[in-house]
């Protein structure tokens, strides 16, 4: 067991693009209606529901069949941070769990953990029939269940809430900022700037956070 479990979210955070799905629609000509997220966020209809617009609207924009290649090549130029692989390394270097939990695609969010080296990464899979993309998707981690999943992997990998730091930029990740001992926000990130117990602009500045955070906790047992 480590000396805490630090949970990032993947867009916008280890991210150089703030949604992964904004950049498909971008490439296959589609727009992100909002008008679904508030249909998700009031239970009209589920995140897969809400996936299987997605991708149909992508599909409708696009006129032809889109390939996993396609989809590949469209999120191809997101790169990591360039400070997050420094981060991560001296994270786990001293001791904490370091863990991924993005309602985001596999094609960014395995690549990312990959590339930093971390094992504990979940995230949602889009749906293919062979080679081409199809409405729906495998859900892993629906948008507004992000808070509980982190209680679940907290208790699984042996700590409680209060041991956990989560480093989100949204207003959806506001619900986790809520339960959470420490929580940092990453700009820009609109209304969760002020709902974080921490804002700041480069994933290097969370390492005093963290070490002052997790000090204090030492000091109270």
């Amino acid at each position: 067991m480590g000396r805490g479990l630090i949970v990032f979210d993947c867009d916008g955070v280890l991210t150089t693009a703030k949604s992964s799905w904004a950049v498909l629609h971008e490439y296959f000509g589609s727009r992100d209606n909002r008008l679904f997220a508030d249909y998700y966020r009031r239970g009209i209809i589920t995140y897969e529901d809400w996936m299987k617009i997605d991708v149909a609207l992508m599909i409708h924009s696009y006129g032809k069949p889109i390939r996993r290649q396609d989809v590949e090549r469209a999120v191809s130029w997101i790169g990591v941070r360039e400070e997050a692989p420094g981060v991560v390394s001296r994270l786990m270097r001293e001791g904490y769990v370091v863990a991924v939990v993005s309602s985001g695609i596999g094609e960014v969010v395995g690549r990312v953990c990959s590339r930093l080296g971390i094992s504990l990464c979940y995230y949602n899979e889009l749906r293919y029939e062979g080679d081409e993309l199809v409405p729906g998707g495998l859900v892993r981690v629906p948008l507004m269940e992000k808070h509980r999943f982190i209680a679940e992997l907290a208790e699984k990998s042996g700590f409680d809430l209060g041991e956990v730091t989560y480093v989100g930029d949204d207003v959806w990740d506001i619900d986790i900022f809520n339960v959470v001992g420490n929580s940092v926000a990453v700009k820009p990130c609109g209304e969760a700037c002020s709902r974080a117990r921490w804002v700041v602009e480069d994933l290097t500045e969370i390492l005093p956070i963290v070490e002052k955070y997790y000090s204090s906790i030492r000091e109270t047992r």
